[in-house]
């Protein structure tokens, strides 16, 4: 059996609707998104995948998504609209007082991510999830978005690691499918 691994490291805020603890308020971390991929046989070029490839059709569009944002789930985002819009609009108007003008939109995903999309209110970056953003729901969407955009009859997709935390230890949520 043949595996390789790869990441890519994303800043990005967070809220988890309803945690008891402080995780209700938002924060953030410099994530590290990790997939693993496994194939008993390799390609005519030698590889389990080329890693190029697997960057460019799942890790990219995940750092594409989230750079820079905050995520939140589609209820908290939902009932949070119009202040995020009116919070959105003052923070980006700050531009004009230190640029002399608004600058440009940031990078966003015009699609849909394994049904995460981006919203922009008030000018904000905004990943908008069908969960609540938790690392271990975090590790499954990401495994089943690298399943949908790599995983075939020949590479399977192994697990998928988020780390939320890398220092001073790390914390990592992982998703394998049963019987894995």
């Amino acid at each position: 059996m043949y595996k390789i691994t790869t990441g890519i490291h994303i800043h990005f805020a967070h809220h988890i609707r309803g945690h008891a603890g402080p995780c209700v308020s938002i924060h953030g971390h410099t994530w590290k998104f990790e997939v693993s991929l496994t194939a008993t046989e390799l390609d005519a070029q030698g590889f389990v995948i080329d890693f190029d490839d697997l960057y460019e059709q799942v890790l990219t569009p995940c750092h594409r998504l989230l750079d820079h944002s905050l995520a939140m789930g589609e209820a908290s985002f939902s009932e949070n609209r119009q202040a995020l819009t009116q919070l959105g609009g003052s923070i980006i108007e700050a531009r004009r007082e230190v640029l002399g003008h608004l600058g440009s939109p940031q990078d966003a995903l015009p699609d849909l991510l394994g049904g995460a999309r981006n919203e922009s209110p008030g000018g904000i970056k905004i990943s908008v999830f069908p969960f609540s953003p938790t690392s271990e729901r975090l590790a499954r969407w990401l495994y089943d978005v690298a399943q949908s955009r790599v995983g075939n009859e020949r590479v399977r997709v192994a697990c998928a690691r988020v780390f939320e935390t890398l220092h001073p230890v790390d914390a990592i949520a992982e998703y394998s499918p049963p019987g894995s």
